[in-house]
């Protein structure tokens, strides 16, 4: 291991599959970061059929000390669940890692300060945020258009806990820096077999608060032919079921906030139950059932119940509604008043 390696304050963990015309500018925007401390920067290949895996091969060569790559082998033959996949590849890339700070970045995704790292780094180390896991900043979504628009309307640099963040508010994981916990508290269970987006900052959450800043210090490239855009609406809904689930089993004690974080998608397919089968639910109806998600199985089957189940839900649904229209009333407040 170089020193560089071994002395860095921040571990960069970029992840990849098939990204050959963006990787570059990824890692280039990486390398630019103006730091006063030494970082390294971990890729983790999910098996590339393109060039991706010799474009990255070929800053390993120029960067050794800096760049680390590992690849995860694909075998023919195999249909691989891409959520699984990208998680297992964040996880083996934490269990590699050595800085103090943590920051994960999607191969087609870039920075856009050349600070981003510092500013991150300085505000955790600051005294006031020792109650912070995280800082986070907002997005920029960039579209093949050449568009762009902020991920986050929130405006004000401000402290947010566990229950503010999950009424108010949504971050791609691009955004994040946090402090390095993974061997004191590594995720377990099916934490650890989604390790995504939202269920990495719910897990984040259990142990600190997290520090957010308003401007746009990265993009988060929106492609037009993504596995996501391409399913249907119910389809999301049911996969926003899963992370439901997973929250439950990290945190059972905050039911409540996480049935209005979810009322959006809960909501449709409550108004929509007649409808869902495992067909309609396909493919993550038979996630749920291969690993015992019961929360999400239980709204998958809820077209077929009646009487007190159906009252259950139904209670579910105008709890969740109210709940869920009252926290749009408190951010509107917030925000008329300078502080959101």
């Amino acid at each position: 291991m170089g020193e560089a390696e071994s002395l860095s304050k921040v571990s960069v963990l970029i992840t990849t599959y098939n990204i050959e015309s963006y990787i570059a500018e990824t890692l280039d925007t990486v390398l630019r970061q103006k730091t006063d401390f030494l970082y390294e920067i971990l890729v983790g290949d999910d098996g590339s059929t393109d060039r991706t895996r010799s474009i990255i091969e070929g800053y390993l060569e120029k960067y050794p000390k800096k760049i680390r790559l590992y690849v995860m082998p694909r075998e023919k033959g195999i249909d691989y669940n891409r959520v699984e996949r990208s998680a297992a590849n964040r996880l083996n890339l934490l269990t590699h890692a050595e800085g103090e700070y943590i920051s994960f970045l999607d191969g087609d995704d870039y920075y856009l300060s050349e600070d981003r790292l510092q500013r991150m780094v300085d505000i955790l180390e600051h005294p006031d945020n020792s109650d912070c896991i995280m800082c986070a900043h907002n997005l920029s979504m960039v579209y093949d258009t050449g568009e762009s628009f902020p991920l986050s309307r929130a405006r004000i640099e401000r402290k947010y806990t566990r229950w503010q963040y999950w009424k108010w508010m949504f971050l791609q994981s691009n955004g994040f820096l946090f402090r390095n916990i993974f061997r004191q508290h590594p995720p377990t269970e099916n934490t650890k077999r989604y390790f995504d987006d939202n269920n990495i900052t719910y897990w984040l959450f259990q142990y600190g608060n997290l520090y957010y800043l308003p401007e746009c210090l990265g993009a988060y490239r929106q492609v037009s032919g993504s596995s996501w855009n391409a399913i249907s609406r119910m389809q999301k809904a049911c996969s926003n079921m899963i992370g439901y689930h997973v929250e439950l089993e990290l945190n059972g004690k905050d039911r409540r906030v996480s049935d209005i974080r979810h009322f959006p998608d809960y909501g449709y397919l409550f108004r929509h139950r007649k409808e869902l089968t495992p067909q309609t639910c396909s493919p993550f109806y038979e996630t749920a059932e291969k690993n015992g998600l019961t929360e999400a199985l239980k709204v998958y089957h809820m077209g077929k119940t009646g009487g007190m189940q159906y009252l259950r839900f139904l209670g579910r649904y105008i709890s969740g509604f109210c709940g869920y229209g009252f926290s749009k009333l408190q951010r509107a407040f917030l925000k008329r008043f300078g502080k959101y």
